[in-house]
């Protein structure tokens, strides 16, 4: 991650929206939109598939 100080525009945007996209197992965070609650799930990107969606906390 670029330090939030230094960095410029074009780093922040090649931080956000250059990342690497290989499949496999990732975290990220969901936001429960009606309660507004934040939890992070893993996810296999690979298969995409909800039954392979389990919560890992809620935060």
């Amino acid at each position: 991650m670029p330090d939030p100080a230094a960095a410029t525009d074009v780093q922040w945007a090649d931080h956000v929206f250059n990342r690497n996209g290989a499949p496999g197992v990732k975290n990220e965070w969901w936001c429960h939109t009606p309660s507004n609650t934040w939890l992070v799930a893993e996810r296999d990107t690979d298969r995409d598939d909800p039954a392979h969606l389990p919560v890992t906390r809620a935060v």
